[in-house]
């Protein structure tokens, strides 16, 4: 009987354990991946962004432009890029072509005479950002409308030069 009591308390001792271990294993899953963590830092983000920054040049592109006085002006101008996400440079890669061409088709359909004025060089710019970021956003037109959630791919976009002729 008494070796009977000691077996008892044994299996008691051991459940104790086990449902002490599940508990202690509970709160450390807890601890580790379910507690919120605090948001990053302004100056954290700041940072990543920083690190992550990647310019993309587009190359050299020539093109005529409209005229007014019946001569022929052409415009050359060489864009770069500027994302946060490295990755999207194979994207840009992939569809060069079709980038490249709707910058051509925004080129060609400026007045020889205006383009040269900064308002008109930064509304330029602004088409041609969110030429990019369309086509990236789409796959190249493979979907019907880029995710409205989504920050878009390009963040700014620059001339590195700019000659009008």
């Amino acid at each position: 009987m008494a070796e009977e009591a000691g077996k008892s308390k044994l299996v008691v001792i051991l459940m104790a354990v086990i449902v002490l271990l599940v508990v202690v294993g509970g709160a450390a899953v807890w601890w580790f991946m379910l507690r919120s963590t605090a948001a990053p830092t302004p100056a954290e983000v700041a940072q990543q962004k920083l690190q992550n920054t990647k310019f993309i040049d587009l190359g050299s592109l020539v093109t005529n432009l409209q005229s007014s006085d019946g001569s022929t002006h052409y415009i050359q101008v060489q864009i770069q890029l500027k994302t946060y996400d490295p990755s999207v440079e194979a994207s840009v890669k992939s569809f060069m072509p079709e980038i490249r061409n709707g910058i051509l088709l925004l080129l060609s359909a400026q007045n020889a005479d205006t383009v040269s004025q900064p308002a008109v060089r930064d509304q330029l710019l602004q088409k041609i950002k969110a030429q990019v970021n369309q086509i990236l956003e789409t796959d190249g037109g493979a979907l019907k409308k880029p995710q409205p959630d989504k920050t878009p791919p390009i963040a700014a976009v620059y001339f590195a030069s700019f000659v009008v002729q």
